[in-house]
């Protein structure tokens, strides 16, 4: 089974299965969709706050190489998530965690915790969940394999191979 929220191992990429040999020989999934590395198109629905964190966040992941056209939605909900808990922790730092509330029977204060710790706590499980998703985390990130990167070559090794190449076109 697996997939997150089944109670079950999340599913690997291809990719990673053939990276590690897939060690339990089970079928691979040979039309498995490739992600088109690249910025996506910045959602219209995302808040001005959000809209200001979206291209931190997206040269984040192109540091890492986690950066694919199709995952727009996805950094949507984590641009999101970060600015709400930015939010909530700006009115608990102004605030704090216990409010004091005047009640009108009684005339007495009655301490009650700030709204703000509980959009915290749910902003904070939604970061950490998008930060699992794109590999973010260090647990997360161990479980990631990157495809290699070609090495980059200087401008004199590209003249270099091209004269050679050239050369035995010549001969």
């Amino acid at each position: 089974m697996g997939g997150r929220g089944s109670g079950g191992k999340n599913r690997k990429p291809t990719v990673q299965k053939k990276a590690e040999g897939n060690p339990g020989k089970r079928k691979l999934n040979a039309k498995e969709p490739i992600a088109l590395p690249g910025e996506p198109a910045m959602p219209a629905h995302l808040t001005a706050a959000a809209k200001k964190v979206w291209p931190r966040v997206c040269a984040g992941l192109d540091e890492n190489g986690v950066l694919y056209k199709t995952d727009g939605l996805a950094i949507a909900a984590l641009c999101s998530s970060l600015v709400l808990f930015a939010q909530a922790d700006a009115n608990l730092a102004k605030f704090g965690p216990i409010l004091i509330q005047l009640d009108e029977e009684t005339g007495l204060g009655v301490m009650k915790v700030n709204p703000a710790a509980r959009v915290r706590a749910s902003a904070l499980k939604e970061l950490r969940a998008s930060w699992q998703a794109f590999g973010l985390d260090p647990s997360s990130r161990s479980g990631i394999e990157l495809p290699e990167k070609p090495k980059s070559r200087s401008a004199l090794d590209a003249i270099l191979r091209s004269k050679s190449a050239n050369d035995d076109v010549v001969n």
